[in-house]
């Protein structure tokens, strides 16, 4: 009983450092309280949100509401090109004074979707949805966001089929997207609250860089090493995208996720964790 009372809490436990750390560095470094604050803000809304949801049990059958799923994010990832960008980059669509990045929102909500779907449907409606949501995330650009969500769709899709013609066209398909998305790579600059938040800790001693470096390395850990029963593979697919886009940091100017400025990628994070500490309650 006191360990399904601690699942609930798991959303806030492991991401409340890196967030804290975060909005410690930003405020250190004297950035604006408006900017900081929004991630805390944040983290106390989906945090509530997250703890109602996995506090209480839905007589619901999510994979009644794959196509709907794919559907949103197929709409907002289009939804992307149609706004203005920055420097001819579209991730973004705004909301007001809000801008959100769908890819960071959606992409591990996608991954969930697409393997309950790889369950039921045939292998090739799975491909084509995984393809057609990687050009579109090359089409932005974000390498980042495509080489975290292309090569846990390798790993599911292949798992799929035993056929080598079958593997080898879907490694050689989502590395051609991969390879070009880095070789033709956005040349937006860095934002030091936002890709350059390391930097900041880095300013303020080694002890504060340490502790920033284990709280993002804590983020894909519940995923990777403690799945929950019968779920190893997706959980394991989202935790690797989770790591993909925290090293992919060190390559490209791309966003440290829940460490640096923005509420996209701390919603992108709740949403694949609450999913986890509920299906850890109920296996």
């Amino acid at each position: 009983m006191g360990d399904l009372k601690l699942h609930k809490f798991i959303p806030v436990i492991i991401t409340m450092p890196s967030i804290t750390l975060g909005a410690i560095a930003m405020f250190h470094n004297k950035i604006s309280a408006l900017i900081w604050t929004q991630n805390i803000a944040c983290l106390v809304i989906v945090g509530l949100i997250s703890y109602f949801i996995v506090s209480n049990k839905w007589n619901i059958k999510a994979s009644k509401y794959n196509g709907i799923a794919i559907l949103i994010v197929f709409l907002f990832l289009l939804l992307t090109l149609l706004d203005s960008g920055m420097n001819g980059v579209h991730r973004w669509i705004s909301i007001g004074i809000m801008k959100f990045n769908v890819s960071m929102i959606l992409l591990p909500l996608s991954i969930i979707v697409l393997w309950r779907a790889s369950q039921t449907k045939e292998l090739w409606f799975t491909l084509a949805i995984a393809l057609a949501i990687s050009i579109l995330l090359a089409i932005q650009p974000d390498a980042s966001q495509l080489t975290g969500f292309a090569v846990p769709m390798m790993i599911l899709l292949c798992s799929k089929t035993n056929g080598k013609i079958s593997r080898l066209f879907i490694i050689g398909i989502f590395s051609i997207l991969v390879i070009l998305s880095w070789v033709f790579l956005d040349s937006l600059p860095a934002v030091t609250y936002v890709e350059g938040i390391i930097s900041l800790l880095n300013n303020m001693g080694f002890v504060w860089l340490t502790l920033g470096i284990i709280s993002l390395v804590i983020l894909p850990i519940p995923f990777i090493l403690f799945p929950p029963r019968n779920l190893t593979l997706p959980s394991i697919c989202v935790g690797l995208y989770f790591i993909i886009i925290l090293i992919s940091t060190i390559f490209g100017n791309f966003p440290v996720s829940l460490m640096g400025y923005g509420i996209s990628p701390i919603i992108g994070y709740f949403i694949p964790i609450t999913w986890y500490a509920e299906s850890k309650i109920n296996s």
